[in-house]
């Protein structure tokens, strides 16, 4: 490839060699030093490559050997120069365009990110702008290594990151964290005790004495599974009890909505701005008059990409809307439907964890608003590990 390249700058000739012993002219050259590629036989006789540096002596060579030579092609930059020459314009622009070249890419154009699960992209953006990464900067000024620490000092989710310079290109790999798997605590003594009151429906105990049994009712703090174990020996043996009490807890709670319902909206009235952005720059392209007291804002960047790569160049659309706030009155079926809602988000986030046996909801209507009683029974585990201390050696 390099030996391509210089033939191309140098320029050379494709020749043939015509004549009764063309294989001379190689003897010739080589004795001579002249060096040719690509030699092999014509239809016409033998054909060669040579700089053109060096045609001049080729020719002498073939006087000598009794044979002539005839161009057959031009190749390389002498030529297409010579073909150029009187269009400076060409050449001025060519030399523009790598003086430009080479001026662009001493900046950085577009910076890469890994993906991440718990970390979002935006926000590791910001903190490589904050460290002086992004598109735009020069980049020997650049400090990777300062970058890296900035980023693990405030981003506790990641384990590891490293910041790489590839040409004109910034690439993040980035690794977040292991979680620690769960280690099961000392087998300390403790008993089983009720989280809340209920009527227990099943049992599955590992280890401990049972106190209860499925059908009865227990109160919060009543002690379900003791670990206080009597040996074959008649010896007292403190154990850690372990199992689930599955039972049905009753659950009630309320719920309000004023009879006046005030909402924020967002209007189809929109406003587009558009920008250009050159190498992190953005240069405003449009105008609006549109003003809005409260608004919301969002922006979308189409970046030209050639071959897959993207160039920092790109237009930037960025879209207003405005936010008002409305007032209207509920009907009573459109506040049974809000109320119902709000029961059944409670159910979700805070009684996600028991399976619901029952519910029976109770509306009223009063001049304030609309009101919910909600009364359910959950089945789900009251069981609650609680440690107790024991003096002297455990047995």
């Amino acid at each position: 490839m390099l030996v391509d390249l210089i033939r191309f700058i140098k320029g050379y000739v494709v020749f043939r060699v015509v004549g009764k012993s063309p294989e001379r002219l190689l003897n010739i050259t080589s004795h001579r030093g002249v060096m040719l590629w690509n030699a092999q036989p014509g239809a016409d006789g033998l054909e060669a490559s040579v700089c053109i540096a060096e045609y001049r002596s080729v020719r002498q060579c073939a006087r000598k050997a009794g044979v002539r030579t005839v161009i057959l092609q031009k190749h390389g930059l002498p030529f297409w120069a010579a073909r150029y020459r009187g269009r400076t314009g060409i050449l001025i622009g060519a030399a523009i365009g790598a003086a430009l070249l080479v001026f662009l890419s001493q900046f950085i154009w577009t910076v890469s990110i890994g993906e991440t699960a718990h970390v979002s992209e935006a926000r590791l953006r910001g903190l490589l702008a904050d460290s002086g990464v992004r598109a735009g900067v020069l980049r020997h000024a650049v400090d990777t290594a300062q970058a890296q620490r900035h980023i693990l000092l405030q981003v506790e989710e990641l384990s590891w990151l490293s910041v790489n310079i590839v040409g004109s290109h910034v690439r993040v790999e980035v690794k977040e964290k292991v979680p620690k798997p769960g280690l099961e605590p000392n087998a300390r003594p403790c008993n089983l005790k009720a989280a809340a009151d209920g009527v227990i429906t099943d049992m599955q105990i590992g280890d401990g004495i049972t106190q209860v049994k499925t059908g009865s009712g227990v109160r919060k703090g009543d002690l379900l599974v003791s670990g206080v174990q009597l040996t074959a020996q008649n010896k007292v043996r403190y154990i850690c009890a372990k199992g689930k009490v599955m039972a049905d807890v009753r659950a009630d709670k309320d719920f309000f909505v004023p009879q006046k319902d005030w909402r924020t909206t967002v209007t189809e009235t929109a406003t587009r701005h558009f920008c250009l952005d050159v190498m992190g720059a953005r240069l405003p392209c449009s105008l609006s008059l549109t003003h809005f007291d409260s608004a919301v804002c969002s922006e979308q960047t189409n970046r030209l990409t050639v071959n897959d790569v993207a160039l920092p160049l790109g237009v930037v659309t960025e879209t207003t809307r405005g936010i008002q706030t409305v007032s209207s009155v509920l009907t009573e079926n459109e506040a049974k439907k809000r109320l119902q809602k709000e029961v059944l988000l409670w159910e979700l986030f805070e009684k996600g964890e028991g399976r619901r046996v029952s519910k029976q909801l109770a509306f009223d209507a009063g001049p304030a608003g609309f009101s919910c009683h909600a009364r359910c029974v959950f089945n789900g585990n009251i069981a609650e590990s609680v440690d107790f201390s024991v003096e002297g050696e455990y047995n």
